[in-house]
């Protein structure tokens, strides 16, 4: 018996030879069709952040705030981004002087962070569909788009606040990632989008065409008109509602409420509907607010801090460092993470009240 089992052994290998053979020879069926390759995968947004600094007039010097410090510096820290550039019709000798004489915050942004930030000589515009450009936020909104189309990357305005990152946006997918704002409309001081997007491609080129001198014509109603009529084409916007980017208003009643201290006791750090809790479970079963006037920001990547100049806040004169270790008002408590984080890291100090 022993015999005859060493008599079958060739044989087995010889099929087992030849059925690898057939697996070998035999052509592969291709992955099914809704697993795209990965060549075919879209590639993130760039990890870049933009920002527009343009003169006023022609003695306009380059100034930053604190506020506009913590943008900044929050992207920095959350984002993590290949660069961060500064798009001005402000001259390197103008910038220099800024850099070395200017404010604390203006110093620190143009030198504290040299691998991350610089500057970017951008042209302001002057005229379009033969109308004089004259606001200076009409001649950004023109900037912006120009260089987001050139690069890609992720647009802020200066009052714009990240609270996390937006890296899931970014690698989404999507060639463009936009906002919704209080009313409907779509938010143009904060969006990202991929280098040359159909979007940023069709607010380039037909911004210049609609310009009227109004106020919202070549941007916020234009971007919202593409954006609605392009989210239908497949990976092309995604549109996120309100509270993603725009959680409040320009309306001096949300002005109010995100800014006006309330002269209480501070919010306490935890328990704290705002805590930075990541773990599902213990964020949804410890939810309460320690103040009833405590916004819940869980759902905001980029806070777009609105104010109205026109209107007076009480009890509030600026965005300074004391105003928000106060934990007093809804943005101190927004932006209190990154602000105790840069304490920690001694780029500011509990002293630094300059707004």
């Amino acid at each position: 018996m022993a015999s005859a089992r060493f008599s079958k052994a060739p044989i087995i290998f010889a099929s087992l030879f030849a059925l690898l053979l057939l697996l070998i020879l035999l052509p592969h069926s291709p992955a099914p069709q809704y697993l795209p390759g990965l060549s075919s995968r879209p590639k993130p947004i760039p990890n870049i952040v933009h920002y527009v600094y343009l003169k006023k007039d022609e003695h306009s010097v380059l100034h930053f705030t604190f506020q506009d410090f913590l943008s900044v510096y929050a992207s920095i820290i959350y984002f993590n981004p290949t660069s961060i550039l500064i798009h001005t019709d402000h001259n390197e000798s103008s910038i220099g002087h800024a850099a070395t004489f200017g404010s604390k915050w203006t110093r620190k942004i143009l030198a504290d962070f040299p691998k991350v930030v610089s500057t970017n000589y951008a042209e302001a515009p002057t005229h379009a569909n033969g109308n004089a450009i004259s606001k200076i936020e009409h001649k950004s909104d023109f900037v912006r788009i120009e260089e987001v189309y050139r690069t890609g990357g992720v647009y802020l305005d200066w009052d714009v606040l990240p609270l996390r990152d937006v890296k899931y946006l970014r690698e989404s997918g999507f060639q463009n990632v936009v906002g919704r704002q209080p009313g409907g409309k779509i938010n143009n001081g904060a969006f990202m989008s991929q280098k040359g997007s159909a979007l940023t491609y069709l607010m380039k080129r037909d911004g210049p065409v609609v310009f009227n001198g109004g106020w919202e014509t070549h941007s916020v109603k234009l971007i919202t008109a593409i954006s609605d009529r392009l989210v239908r084409s497949s990976g092309e916007v995604l549109i996120m509602d309100e509270k993603a980017f725009s959680p409040t208003s320009w309306k001096t009643g949300s002005v109010d409420e995100l800014y006006a201290p309330h002269n209480d006791t501070p919010v306490t750090q935890s328990p704290q509907v705002n805590d930075l809790e990541e773990d599902p479970l213990l964020r949804w079963d410890n939810k309460n607010r320690a103040k009833e006037w405590e916004l819940d920001f869980s759902g905001t990547y980029l806070l777009h801090a609105f104010r109205d100049r026109g209107h007076k806040v009480d009890g509030f004169e600026a965005v300074t460092v004391p105003y928000v270790l106060a934990r007093d008002s809804n943005y101190a408590l927004a932006a209190w993470p990154i602000v105790r984080y840069a304490l920690d890291q001694g780029v500011i100090n509990e002293s630094d009240v300059e707004p």
